[in-house]
Formats: C-alpha cells, sequence, structure tokens
C-alpha cells in the first residue's frame, strides 16, 4: 500500500479513517513521504500490532529520513521489516 500524505498529526486522521483497509496491508511503500513524527510512528506501531496479531511483520518500503532517529529514539525499530535503511541508523540491530 502507498501512502503519500505525511504520517503527521495534520494527516492522521484521515489515515486512520482507513486503517480497517490499510491494516490488511502487509507493505507500506513509504518512498513517497516527505515526514514522519511521533503520532505516523505510532500509527504504524498500531498496524504493525494488527498484523503481529496474525504472526506477520509490517513491511516498510524507504521510510523517509525523519522515520529513522524516531524509530530508533523510541525503541519501536524491531516492530517493522525495514528496506533503504540509511548507514548510522541502529534499526535492525534492538
Amino acid at each position: 500500500m502507498k501512502l503519500t500524505e505525511p504520517l503527521t498529526r495534520q494527516y492522521i486522521a484521515s489515515y486512520w479513517a482507513q486503517c480497517q483497509t490499510l491494516f490488511t496491508h502487509r507493505q507500506a511503500d513509504l518512498s513517497g513521504l516527505s515526514e514522519i513524527d511521533t503520532v505516523g510512528l505510532a500509527f504504524l506501531v498500531q498496524w504493525s500490532q494488527a498484523l503481529a496479531a496474525e504472526q506477520q511483520p509490517l513491511v516498510l518500503l524507504t521510510p523517509p529520513a525523519s522515520f529513522y532517529p524516531l524509530a530508533d529514539l523510541y525503541g519501536v525499530s524491531s516492530f517493522f521489516e525495514l528496506t533503504d535503511t540509511p548507514a548510522g541508523s541502529q534499526n535492525g540491530t534492538e
């Protein structure tokens, strides 16, 4: 599923309105996103948890640069399978 609006407080209501559909997808293509904040990260964690109940990981394709420091700060990198992890990020090492 390709996400196109920033995963930020300003846009999160539209994502929550679609969560029944979104949370059935195993992949989130974030390549079109310019920004993610803590509210957006929490949304991705909820999505990941919905899939975890079915023993499936959420795969994040090309997250924006703002994702990595947030995921590292909150220690949630292990909730996701990540692609395009930048050098220096601790993702996948927790």
